[in-house]
């Protein structure tokens, strides 16, 4: 258990195929590849960092249902398995339905929108899975996850989404800080991290603000030739 535990040796790059393979780091020892943490991963989840990164996802589910059903949503549950794809802009994996074709969905989108928009529950969020059949050459790519979705009907100003985002996003941030510091500290001793900074009201510039605060920056994205 202490070999699995080490600290890394180096920052994991975004991009390039896993090996697999046993890495010899600087200090002389080797860190336990991908592959073997997988063909033993009941062993592997028994490390302090990696049952530290279950319960702190565990609470950024428990907050984000707790936040959006304090401000009126509905909590609903789409099919996962559907004729066709709900929305545009990926690949869907395909399967067999008793002979005929169908996908597994890559969104809750066209659900959450029916609900949503057209049978009056104005508010409504899931947590599920998500396919998308993207053969992507990064380390974190999306074939299959879980989806934190919501859908809200805006009254006046899409500023209300704005502000909703803000509020859901500092409450669940909020909700590890308070809850998780044990865990935080387990998962920072192998996986070295700053913590997050975050204001507690997130600003809202608007497109003439934004190039007059970048360029106080020192930002020069918005000056002419």
């Amino acid at each position: 258990m202490e070999d699995a535990c080490r600290p890394d040796g180096r920052k994991e790059a975004d991009v390039g195929e896993y090996t697999g393979e046993e890495v010899e780091c600087a200090d002389g020892l080797v860190r336990v590849g991908q592959e073997m943490r997988l063909d033993y991963r009941w062993l592997d989840l028994r490390t302090p960092a990696n049952q530290s990164i279950f319960r702190i996802g565990s609470m950024i589910t428990l907050k984000f249902r707790e936040y959006l059903h304090n401000q009126g949503f509905t909590e609903i549950h789409t099919p996962k398995m559907l004729s066709g794809a709900s929305e545009g802009g990926s690949d869907v994996f395909t399967v067999d339905y008793f002979g005929k074709p169908a996908c597994l969905a890559m969104s809750p989108q066209l659900h959450k929108q029916i609900c949503c928009a057209c049978s009056g529950f104005e508010r409504v969020f899931e947590t599920g899975p998500v396919f998308r059949a993207e053969n992507s050459n990064t380390r974190r790519h999306m074939c299959e996850f879980t989806g934190l979705d919501f859908e809200m009907v805006i009254k006046e100003h899409y500023y209300e989404a704005l502000d909703l985002f803000s509020d859901l996003f500092i409450s669940i941030f909020d909700g590890i800080n308070e809850n998780c510091k044990p865990e935080l500290e387990r998962v920072r001793e192998q996986h070295p991290f700053e913590d997050l900074v975050y204001v507690q009201r997130t600003h809202t510039h608007t497109h003439t603000h934004t190039p007059l605060h970048m360029r106080e920056q020192g930002s020069s994205v918005f000056d002419r030739e």
